[in-house]
């Protein structure tokens, strides 16, 4: 009998600590679940008209991305330029899919050791209109084994420090420039028929289709020649972006047409005395770009079609 009292009572014993266990694991759970947050932003891309970063490399002086009649654009001083129209979405997605790993800090007695204060880290507001969608501080990053890469961010207004996988400071701590547009060229050559050439002096020219091949001056040109030309130029882009406006008139202009309703492509270069030669495209309104390799490669003289 005594030893049937023993097993009752260490069963007893046992269900209350089961439940206490039981209840520790719940409390944990719900302490977790205000700290540890499942989604740091959750935001629909469609509604999202406006992006400001505060890049840490540019001294966190503020760029907007603003969409105006589903066209990107980035606002940076007194400058106003074509984005890349591909980059908004993908960093609101990235952000959307940003899930904390880990919480590194719950007070701001860490935040510049992990770099997400206003001042040493990069800052990046959504809105949609005039609403805020979300307010995140992107800090430092660290490496571990194996090729594990983390973020630490903060969600400004919280002092929680949460560590994401990923490197999250290469989409957003970026210059303007890496926020521009840098198509040159974006156009489909099966479509092309004619290009005109304009150029100083007697160096002019226009290559045409016709029913037996590419054509100079009424002279049959080589087809594989024409062919690797094409290839260079038909999805050309460039990030070397001038800091300087053309104080000369137009020196070469390189206009190509096509078929099957193809928009008009016109390239216009500005060829300084210095040496310097400038680029524009109709493609890329209100972007300069300052390359003389460029220029060569899209200002080709009509010998360069008869190899």
């Amino acid at each position: 009998m005594y030893r049937k009292l023993n097993i009752k009572i260490l069963a007893i014993i046992f269900s209350i600590l089961l439940v206490v266990v039981i209840l520790t694991e719940l409390a944990d759970s719900r302490r977790g679940g205000r700290t540890f947050r499942e989604d740091l932003v959750e935001v629909n891309p469609a509604e999202v008209t406006s992006l400001e970063i505060s890049p840490k490399v540019e001294g966190n002086k503020v760029i907007k991305l603003v969409k105006e009649n589903d066209l990107w654009f980035v606002e940076s001083d007194d400058n106003r330029y074509r984005a890349d129209q591909s980059l908004p979405s993908s960093m609101i997605n990235e952000l959307n899919a940003m899930k904390p790993e880990s919480v590194v800090a719950t007070g701001n007695e860490r935040h510049e050791q992990y770099e997400v204060t206003d001042s040493l880290g990069t800052r990046v507001k959504l809105f949609s209109g005039s609403k805020m969608l979300a307010d995140i501080i992107i800090g430092k990053f660290s490496f571990s084994q194996p090729r594990k890469m983390t973020s630490y961010v903060r969600l400004e207004g919280d002092n929680v420090i949460y560590g994401v996988n990923g490197m999250l400071g290469m989409s957003f701590n970026r210059n303007v420039d890496s926020f521009r547009d840098r198509t040159v060229i974006k156009s489909v050559s099966s479509d092309w028929s004619r290009l005109v050439y304009k150029y100083p002096a007697d160096s002019s020219f226009t290559l045409e289709r016709t029913a037996e091949g590419w054509t100079v001056g009424g002279e049959p040109a080589d087809s594989a020649s024409v062919a690797e030309y094409f290839d260079s130029i038909r999805n050309l882009s460039d990030s070397r972006f001038a800091e300087k406006k053309a104080v000369v008139s137009a020196t070469h202009s390189l206009v190509i047409e096509g078929n099957n309703d193809m928009e008009k492509v016109e390239i216009t270069g500005y060829h300084h005395e210095d040496g310097t030669f400038l680029i524009e495209s109709s493609q890329n309104r209100g972007s300069l770009f300052e390359s003389s390799e460029l220029a060569d490669k899209i200002f080709i003289s009509s010998s360069e079609l008869f190899e």
